[in-house]
């Protein structure tokens, strides 16, 4: 068997060009580490390629990663969806030269509607969401939004040979507009193992209670709602209350001005990116995780989400997360978009001892997904191959697929 796969933006060669053995990074497992893995357990050759704008290539073993830049990156409008469409012809006509059969996409590869060129090139095809395709409970508006998702919808009821995805909304919407007969297997990020630093925010109520947001720093991402947050704490009374914010993106110099000009750098700290050293001691020192996440991102499952979690620390978000069905017991929901509800979450952490306590103890279950490797990317992977050749066996166990030996000693 030969199968391609579009795996979205990162770096595949440089991921490729590692020892061998699979590593656990920032946010866990590799995905393309771990599909390496299970095509090479199962004698599966291919090509796995991503947009990232390093052109690259490296061949090993019956394995091909390439770096496959995506013109038109940063377009917006127009330009945005003829950079969409044209990459998806570049990758069904790539799949058809090399003689794959079957290829799985990621989610923000292509318009969704032009896989239906594999399809006709006689190669079945599979969606791997990372993202949902609409914020939950933010259905699509306006003419060109709305066609694009009836050719979506048209995909997913008549073309797609299956999809899988990072959290239960991805499934709902993949079927959602008459799919429901779609084959679709969830999967979770997986980790080394959990790193449980629980901390009591209760033993010095003098000191303030410590809030992270860990992830890109963009408008969408709700980080200028922290700052409409901070600016209500700061001058309300009760404990004191503190943002640590660690990551990069386009909006963090905006937001380091507005820091600046709203005399918040008392109360809100912006880290930038970090090693992972040091993220994770960001993650150990915190009291809860916040994700305002708002209604123009379409959010799959935060993997910081996940990191919390395997960290015993509680999170602060709202539905549009997606975090809910798959670990909302440790999740005190606030409204989307809506800084009071926000405040009020936030208020209940900082002063409601139980309210901590049961949240932060129900993190120790729920981290459990996280490193079951029978649950993880491989896993469905295996499973949607299965459920579209009968002939094709899935591995009985996942464990060797994460240990650390050479790609090249693991077995089926």
């Amino acid at each position: 068997m030969k199968i391609f796969c579009a795996l979205g933006p990162g770096n595949i060669v440089a991921d490729a060009m590692r020892d061998g053995g699979i590593v656990a990074g920032v946010t866990g497992y590799s995905f393309s580490q771990q599909l390496r893995r299970l095509l090479v357990a199962h004698g599966i050759t291919g090509v796995l390629v991503t947009s990232n704008p390093d052109a690259g290539r490296v061949e090993q073993g019956g394995l091909t990663f390439q770096n496959l830049p995506r013109r038109g990156e940063g377009a917006t409008g127009l330009g945005f969806h003829l950079s969409r469409i044209w990459y998806g012809v570049r990758l069904a006509v790539y799949a058809r030269r090399i003689g794959a059969d079957l290829a799985i996409i990621d989610s923000g590869s292509t318009h969704y509607f032009m896989l239906t060129l594999f399809k006709l090139l006689g190669i079945p095809v599979a969606v791997n969401f990372h993202n949902v395709r609409w914020p939950n409970g933010f259905e699509p508006r306006g003419t060109l939004k709305t066609l694009i998702r009836k050719l979506d919808s048209w995909f997913f009821r008549h073309i797609a040979a299956g999809a899988m995805g990072c959290s239960p909304e991805c499934g709902v919407q993949a079927r959602s507009d008459g799919a429901a007969h779609l084959r679709y297997f969830g999967w979770t990020s997986q980790f080394a193992a959990s790193d449980p630093h629980p901390v009591d925010p209760f033993a010095d109520p003098a000191s303030p209670f410590r809030l992270l947001f860990s992830g890109r720093v963009e408008r969408s991402k709700g980080v200028f709602d922290l700052l409409a947050m901070a600016q209500a704490l700061r001058n309300a009374p009760g404990r004191a209350v503190s943002i640590e914010v660690c990551g990069d993106g386009g909006a963090l110099s905006e937001l380091r001005a507005e820091v600046d000009r709203l005399g918040l750098g008392d109360c809100v700290t912006l880290r930038g990116r970090l090693e992972r050293g040091e993220l994770d001691a960001a993650y150990h020192n915190c009291h809860a995780l916040i994700v305002p996440t708002r209604g123009d991102f379409c959010e799959g499952m935060p993997l910081v989400c996940a990191e919390a979690v395997l960290t015993a620390k509680p999170i602060i978000t709202s539905r549009l997360s997606n975090a809910l069905p798959v670990i909302g017991e440790c999740i005190l929901e606030a409204v989307p978009e809506n800084i009071d509800s926000y405040l009020d979450a936030i208020r209940t952490l900082a002063d409601d001892s139980a309210t901590y306590a049961r949240l932060q103890s129900a993190c120790a279950s729920a981290s459990v997904q996280f490193t079951e490797r029978s649950l993880g990317y491989a896993a469905a992977v295996d499973r949607l191959i299965a459920s579209i050749f009968s002939a094709h066996v899935p591995l009985h166990t996942y464990d060797a697929l994460y240990d650390v030996k050479s790609v090249s000693n693991v077995a089926a």
